[in-house]
């Protein structure tokens, strides 16, 4: 049974999926993936192996060469409780590996791209 809610918002003939949030900007809407699982641009094209687990969310520093969140490898740091794939379950950061075949240079050359939009 579907709630009452759900119904108000039905479209006849139209199916409702997730969609994402929009991209005008995306160089300053850090951290990346749908639950905010990866830091910055640099972490989201390698491959899920390579990202660190862990980084501060909240911090005044942002990675201007990476494209989000400065990232510390320390679960804490100056009492902050950071996030990541460790953090909590269903963090995860290892899925969407879509930049992983790509060689260090066109990785930056997306990066410098995605920096314009």
């Amino acid at each position: 049974m579907e709630s009452r809610l759900a119904n108000m918002f039905k479209v006849p003939g139209e199916t409702r999926a997730y969609e994402s949030r929009v991209l005008h900007g995306i160089w300053a809407t850090a951290p990346y993936l749908h639950n905010g699982s990866v830091p910055n641009l640099l972490e989201l094209l390698l491959p899920p192996d390579q990202r660190k687990p862990f980084f501060m969310v909240g911090s005044k520093a942002y990675d201007r060469v990476n494209v989000g969140y400065v990232t510390d490898s320390s679960p804490f740091k100056d009492g902050k409780l950071v996030v990541g794939s460790g953090a909590e379950p269903g963090n995860s950061n290892a899925g969407h590996d879509f930049g992983k075949d790509l060689n260090d240079d066109d990785r930056w050359a997306l990066i410098e791209y995605l920096k314009q939009l």
